[in-house]
């Protein structure tokens, strides 16, 4: 039995410029003047989306041969949720004539109309128009083509400011945690293998640490450790990557300890180390010139997911959405 989804809205934000090029210039050029017809347009000329009893049976029917078993009533309600918005999304493309010599909706049509044509030769245009006619228009490739079409068109506003030093600079500030680098510690040390020293290893160790005593890391001191495969010196290792190779314990005494002498013997899943810290670096945000370009897409996704998040408030609004049955 496959695993059901745990999130059926969740999806994976996707905003690629080639895709969005499709919409093409004279759509960008005209999306004002459609913005304004749409919200002057009564909420009355709109037909309700209304999901219908035997839609939902339909996709209570569809989820149980895909995942073995009825959707939950939070799954039923996700499908409805769904289902209600790509249609709410399909209808206001068509109303903005989003389709308008769209290239993947005209290759759809002219493809369907090819195999039910009697015309034994027909141009594009006269297959596109036989489509329309027939009602091939009304088609579930279509209706995702252009529902998604109208994500993009509603994620992009053009009363968003650009993007400025000062905006990038709050962003990154704001979502801190996002783009803070870790604290992180330099070390060298001498490590004593268990699988090699055996009986020994506490012995070698104890004797190892009093003969460091007071000297700092050198190629004498390390010859004196057994091989590591990570070598003698860590660099600016993060408290998590210390941790994943020797264990949170060793990993806390370790950022816990004061460059610039060696530590007591300290055990990892491999054995005993002894431990001279160069230098801490505290936890830091990095140069916004280092990471510019990630805050500044971030940034573009941020507006995108507000501006498509009011677009379909205001979508809801204007056709009234219900489901049969309900109250």
């Amino acid at each position: 039995m496959s695993r059901r989804p745990r999130h059926l809205l969740r999806r994976v934000p996707r905003h690629p410029v080639a895709h969005f090029a499709l919409i093409g210039a004279a759509l960008f050029a005209l999306r004002g003047a459609m913005h304004r017809a749409a919200e002057d347009a009564p909420a009355a000329a709109r037909a309700p989306v209304v999901i219908s009893a035997e839609r939902i049976r339909a996709m209570q029917s569809d989820f149980e041969q895909r995942w073995g078993a009825p959707p939950s009533p939070p799954e039923l309600r996700a499908l409805v949720a769904q289902a209600t918005e790509e249609e709410v999304l399909y209808r206001e493309a068509r109303a903005l004539a989003l389709d308008f010599k769209d290239g993947s909706v005209r290759r759809r049509l002219v493809e369907k109309a090819r195999a039910v044509t009697l015309r034994p030769v027909a141009s594009m245009d006269e297959l596109q128009q036989d489509a329309l006619a027939l009602g091939l228009d009304d088609d579930l490739v279509i209706r995702r083509l252009l529902a998604e079409k109208m994500r993009l068109f509603l994620q992009h506003d053009a009363g968003d400011a650009p993007i400025s030093e000062t905006a990038v600079s709050e962003y990154m500030q704001r979502h801190r945690a996002r783009f803070v680098q870790p604290e992180t510690v330099t070390l060298t040390h001498v490590f004593f293998s268990r699988s090699t020293r055996r009986e020994r290893l506490a012995t070698d160790a104890a004797a190892a640490s009093a003969a460091l005593a007071g000297r700092p890391p050198s190629a004498a001191v390390v010859e004196l450790s057994d091989p590591f495969p990570l070598g003698q010196q860590l660099r600016a290792y993060a408290p998590r990557q210390l941790a994943a190779r020797f264990g949170k314990p060793f990993a806390d005494r370790v950022l816990a300890m004061e460059p610039g002498r060696w530590s007591a013997p300290l055990a990892s899943p491999y054995g005993l180390h002894l431990v001279w810290v160069h230098r801490h670096e505290p936890e830091r945000l990095p140069p916004l010139d280092a990471v510019r370009e990630t805050v500044e897409l971030a940034l573009r996704q941020e507006r995108a997911a507000r501006n498509l998040r009011a677009g379909l408030a205001r979508l809801r609004y204007l056709y009234e959405p219900r489901v049969e049955g309900s109250r």
